[in-house]
Protein backbone atom coordinates (compact mmCIF):
# COMPACT_ATOMS: atom_id res chain seq x y z
CA UNK A 1 0.00 0.00 0.00
CA UNK A 2 1.58 3.20 -0.73
CA UNK A 3 1.64 5.94 1.62
CA UNK A 4 -0.33 9.23 1.78
CA UNK A 5 2.12 12.24 0.93
CA UNK A 6 0.32 14.72 3.22
CA UNK A 7 1.01 13.83 6.72
CA UNK A 8 -1.40 15.29 9.89
CA UNK A 9 0.13 16.28 13.12
CA UNK A 10 -2.53 15.36 15.52
CA UNK A 11 -2.67 15.53 19.17
CA UNK A 12 -5.07 13.22 20.87
CA UNK A 13 -6.08 13.56 24.79
CA UNK A 14 -7.58 10.91 26.24
CA UNK A 15 -9.49 12.39 28.63
CA UNK A 16 -10.33 9.67 30.82
CA UNK A 17 -6.71 9.48 31.79
CA UNK A 18 -6.57 12.75 32.99
CA UNK A 19 -9.91 12.36 34.72
CA UNK A 20 -8.32 9.58 36.88
CA UNK A 21 -5.04 11.61 37.85
CA UNK A 22 -7.22 14.56 38.89
CA UNK A 23 -9.20 11.94 41.15
CA UNK A 24 -5.77 10.69 42.73
CA UNK A 25 -4.42 14.10 43.28
CA UNK A 26 -7.51 15.37 44.81
CA UNK A 27 -7.33 12.57 47.24
CA UNK A 28 -3.70 12.93 47.83
CA UNK A 29 -3.61 16.78 48.32
CA UNK A 30 -7.87 16.90 50.01
CA UNK A 31 -9.42 18.89 47.90
CA UNK A 32 -11.35 18.63 44.30
CA UNK A 33 -8.93 19.03 41.41
CA UNK A 34 -9.56 19.67 37.73
CA UNK A 35 -7.83 20.08 34.48
CA UNK A 36 -7.41 23.50 33.11
CA UNK A 37 -7.28 22.40 29.39
CA UNK A 38 -7.08 25.58 28.06
CA UNK A 39 -3.54 25.80 29.69
CA UNK A 40 -2.62 22.27 28.96
CA UNK A 41 -3.13 23.12 25.15
CA UNK A 42 -1.07 26.27 25.60
CA UNK A 43 1.94 23.53 27.23
CA UNK A 44 1.19 20.84 24.99
CA UNK A 45 1.58 23.32 21.75
CA UNK A 46 4.95 24.74 23.45
CA UNK A 47 6.27 21.26 23.30
CA UNK A 48 5.94 20.83 20.21
CA UNK A 49 7.47 24.31 18.93
CA UNK A 50 10.56 23.79 21.31
CA UNK A 51 10.85 20.07 20.12
CA UNK A 52 10.62 21.25 16.56
CA UNK A 53 7.72 19.23 15.82
CA UNK A 54 4.95 20.61 13.45
CA UNK A 55 1.88 22.83 15.26
CA UNK A 56 -0.70 20.58 15.79
CA UNK A 57 -2.80 19.87 12.91
CA UNK A 58 -6.38 18.92 14.94
CA UNK A 59 -6.49 19.01 19.08
CA UNK A 60 -8.80 16.09 19.96
CA UNK A 61 -9.96 14.96 23.09
CA UNK A 62 -11.09 11.42 23.44
CA UNK A 63 -13.49 10.87 26.53
CA UNK A 64 -16.91 9.27 27.38
CA UNK A 65 -20.04 10.24 28.26
CA UNK A 66 -23.69 10.01 29.45
CA UNK A 67 -25.46 11.48 26.57
CA UNK A 68 -28.57 12.74 29.39
CA UNK A 69 -25.89 14.41 31.52
CA UNK A 70 -26.21 18.32 31.10
CA UNK A 71 -23.17 18.40 32.93
CA UNK A 72 -20.64 16.23 30.36
CA UNK A 73 -22.39 18.52 27.81
CA UNK A 74 -21.36 21.92 29.05
CA UNK A 75 -17.62 20.27 29.27
CA UNK A 76 -17.81 19.53 26.14
CA UNK A 77 -18.77 23.47 25.46
CA UNK A 78 -15.68 23.82 27.38
CA UNK A 79 -13.31 21.52 25.94
CA UNK A 80 -14.18 23.31 22.53
CA UNK A 81 -13.63 26.80 23.96
CA UNK A 82 -10.18 25.61 25.38
CA UNK A 83 -9.29 24.93 21.52
CA UNK A 84 -9.99 21.31 21.45
CA UNK A 85 -12.18 18.83 19.10
CA UNK A 86 -14.33 16.25 21.27
CA UNK A 87 -14.47 12.83 20.21
CA UNK A 88 -17.23 10.73 22.26
CA UNK A 89 -18.31 7.53 22.73
CA UNK A 90 -20.95 6.04 25.17
CA UNK A 91 -19.52 5.46 28.50
CA UNK A 92 -20.62 1.88 28.66
CA UNK A 93 -18.96 1.33 25.49
CA UNK A 94 -15.69 2.21 26.83
CA UNK A 95 -15.79 0.03 29.89
CA UNK A 96 -12.75 -2.54 29.88
CA UNK A 97 -14.16 -5.92 29.42
CA UNK A 98 -14.34 -8.55 32.41
CA UNK A 99 -13.26 -12.34 32.48
CA UNK A 100 -15.67 -14.39 30.54
CA UNK A 101 -19.17 -14.97 32.52
CA UNK A 102 -18.52 -12.27 34.86
CA UNK A 103 -21.16 -9.20 35.39
CA UNK A 104 -20.81 -5.83 36.79
CA UNK A 105 -23.08 -6.58 39.78
CA UNK A 106 -20.00 -9.45 40.71
CA UNK A 107 -18.14 -6.58 40.81
CA UNK A 108 -16.79 -3.95 43.86
CA UNK A 109 -17.06 -0.24 42.81
CA UNK A 110 -16.71 1.72 38.87
CA UNK A 111 -15.64 -0.50 35.78
CA UNK A 112 -13.01 1.17 34.77
CA UNK A 113 -13.11 2.92 31.32
CA UNK A 114 -10.07 2.97 28.89
CA UNK A 115 -10.07 4.74 25.60
CA UNK A 116 -6.73 2.51 24.57
CA UNK A 117 -8.39 1.17 21.57
CA UNK A 118 -9.35 4.47 19.65
CA UNK A 119 -6.10 5.70 20.12
CA UNK A 120 -4.22 2.71 19.05
CA UNK A 121 -6.66 2.79 15.96
CA UNK A 122 -5.32 6.43 15.40
CA UNK A 123 -2.18 5.35 15.86
CA UNK A 124 -2.55 2.50 13.05
CA UNK A 125 -4.24 5.39 10.66
CA UNK A 126 -0.69 7.20 11.53
CA UNK A 127 0.80 4.52 9.33
CA UNK A 128 -0.18 5.27 6.45
CA UNK A 129 1.42 8.74 6.59
CA UNK A 130 5.02 9.25 5.65
CA UNK A 131 6.24 11.78 8.29
CA UNK A 132 3.20 12.48 10.91
CA UNK A 133 4.00 14.74 14.11
CA UNK A 134 2.03 12.14 16.83
CA UNK A 135 1.18 13.43 20.08
CA UNK A 136 -0.51 11.55 22.88
CA UNK A 137 -1.63 12.47 26.43
CA UNK A 138 -2.34 9.28 28.25
CA UNK A 139 -0.69 7.20 31.01
CA UNK A 140 -1.64 3.91 30.16
CA UNK A 141 0.81 1.46 29.03
CA UNK A 142 -1.77 -0.13 26.73
CA UNK A 143 -0.37 2.11 24.25
CA UNK A 144 3.01 1.32 24.12
CA UNK A 145 3.19 -1.64 21.27
CA UNK A 146 1.29 0.56 18.75
CA UNK A 147 3.53 3.85 19.27
CA UNK A 148 6.51 1.83 19.00
CA UNK A 149 5.42 0.27 15.95
CA UNK A 150 4.52 3.46 14.58
CA UNK A 151 8.05 4.90 15.50
CA UNK A 152 9.24 2.02 13.63
CA UNK A 153 7.27 2.28 10.46
CA UNK A 154 7.85 5.90 9.91
CA UNK A 155 11.95 6.23 10.82
CA UNK A 156 13.26 9.15 11.42
CA UNK A 157 10.91 11.35 9.14
CA UNK A 158 8.40 11.73 11.63
CA UNK A 159 7.63 11.88 15.45
CA UNK A 160 5.70 10.36 17.80
CA UNK A 161 5.33 11.33 21.32
CA UNK A 162 3.52 10.30 24.65
CA UNK A 163 2.70 13.55 27.01
CA UNK A 164 1.79 12.86 30.52
CA UNK A 165 2.50 13.57 34.37
CA UNK A 166 5.96 11.33 34.98
CA UNK A 167 4.92 10.30 38.49
CA UNK A 168 1.55 8.99 37.21
CA UNK A 169 2.31 7.28 34.83
CA UNK A 170 2.19 3.49 34.63
CA UNK A 171 4.94 1.79 36.56
CA UNK A 172 5.75 -0.42 33.51
CA UNK A 173 6.74 2.91 31.48
CA UNK A 174 9.75 2.88 33.17
CA UNK A 175 10.88 -0.51 32.07
CA UNK A 176 10.73 0.31 28.81
CA UNK A 177 13.55 3.14 28.75
CA UNK A 178 11.12 5.61 27.88
CA UNK A 179 12.00 8.17 31.04
CA UNK A 180 15.72 7.65 30.23
CA UNK A 181 15.76 8.31 25.96
CA UNK A 182 16.22 4.33 25.06
CA UNK A 183 13.03 4.85 22.90
CA UNK A 184 12.53 6.56 19.91
CA UNK A 185 9.48 7.31 21.22
CA UNK A 186 9.64 11.23 22.89
CA UNK A 187 8.34 11.73 26.55
CA UNK A 188 6.78 14.59 27.81
CA UNK A 189 6.79 15.21 31.26
CA UNK A 190 3.81 17.32 32.74
CA UNK A 191 4.84 16.94 36.36
CA UNK A 192 6.45 20.50 35.73
CA UNK A 193 3.05 22.02 34.97
CA UNK A 194 0.92 20.88 37.64
CA UNK A 195 0.35 24.17 39.32
CA UNK A 196 -0.85 24.91 35.47
CA UNK A 197 -3.07 22.04 34.35
CA UNK A 198 -3.83 21.65 37.72
CA UNK A 199 -3.83 24.01 40.23
CA UNK A 200 -1.00 21.79 42.33
CA UNK A 201 2.89 21.78 42.89
CA UNK A 202 3.53 18.11 41.84
CA UNK A 203 7.45 18.58 42.36
CA UNK A 204 8.10 20.99 45.01
CA UNK A 205 10.02 23.81 43.13
CA UNK A 206 9.32 26.69 40.71
CA UNK A 207 8.14 26.07 37.80
CA UNK A 208 10.65 25.73 34.33
CA UNK A 209 10.30 26.37 30.55
CA UNK A 210 8.64 23.82 28.32
CA UNK A 211 11.37 21.42 28.66
CA UNK A 212 9.76 17.51 27.88
CA UNK A 213 12.58 15.99 30.17
CA UNK A 214 13.30 18.58 33.05
CA UNK A 215 11.06 16.57 35.68
CA UNK A 216 12.58 13.47 35.31
CA UNK A 217 15.61 13.58 37.99
CA UNK A 218 14.01 11.55 40.12
CA UNK A 219 14.01 8.59 38.07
Amino acid sequence: MSKISSSPNPTIVDAASLFYASEVIADRVGRKVTVDYAKLREVLDSFRSQHGWRPASVNMALLSIDPASEGQQRFQSMLRHSGFEPDVIHYRDAFVSLPPGRSLTELRGDSIVSLCPRIAYIAGLMARHPDPHFLVVSHSFELFWPLVDLTDRIGQKGEVGIAYFGSLMDYRWKSTGLFDDKLNLTFFDLDPYGNEILGVDLIGRPNTTANGRSGLSRF
